[in-house]
């Protein structure tokens, strides 16, 4: 067996949630992203269409009922992406994971604090680590899934490669400096 202290394991699962909120976060954001950009094509291919239907409809030519055509075809197109993909909802879903996973990582910082200035019994803080591993099964249980893009993208912004655990130098920089680890040993 490896030795793992309380602090240790409140530690390892802050930064997991740590790295879970900001995947969320990312993902949320790039979804919403790439919806207004679908939006913003919609909207060019549709003022297209009726340009070119005005030109039409003034005797201009089959050049433009060509064009207009094409237009109207990408525009569906567009239209047919945006809907399947649902891209408005998918970020909405992820932005509010990430909302309730920012709630949850500042309780297990609470949590520490509180444990690193000894305002509470070892028994209360495993009764809340409990309570929190708890409330984050559920919020698991009910999360979209990240896409591998999402995962790298979070790595990237928490400078880890390694989906599983953050080192305690990562994990320390989310936490105040009252509570970091690198240099301290280890208690309770």
């Amino acid at each position: 067996m490896f030795p793992l202290t309380l602090v240790d394991h409140l530690r390892v699962t802050f930064g997991h949630v740590v790295y879970r909120h900001k995947t969320h976060a990312l993902t949320a954001q790039s979804r919403a992203r790439w919806s207004r950009r679908l939006r913003a094509l919609e909207v060019v291919a549709v003022l297209g269409v009726a340009f070119t239907a005005t030109g039409v409809a003034f005797g201009r030519g089959p050049v433009l009922a060509g064009i207009c055509a094409a237009l109207a075809a990408i525009a569906a197109l567009l239209l047919i992406v945006h809907v399947t993909l649902d891209l408005d909802e998918s970020a909405r879903i992820h932005a509010a994971c990430a909302s309730e996973l920012w709630q949850l990582r500042e309780k297990y910082c609470a949590l520490l604090s509180d444990l690193a200035d000894g305002a509470i019994e070892l028994d209360e803080v495993r009764r809340r680590r409990d309570a929190l591993m708890t409330a984050m099964h559920a919020i698991y249980e009910n999360a979209p899934p990240s896409d591998h893009p999402a995962y790298q993208a979070a790595a990237r912004a928490i400078r880890s490669a390694d989906d599983a655990a953050l080192s305690d130098e990562e994990i320390d920089m989310f936490l105040p400096k009252s509570l970091h680890k690198s240099g301290k040993s280890a208690a309770a």
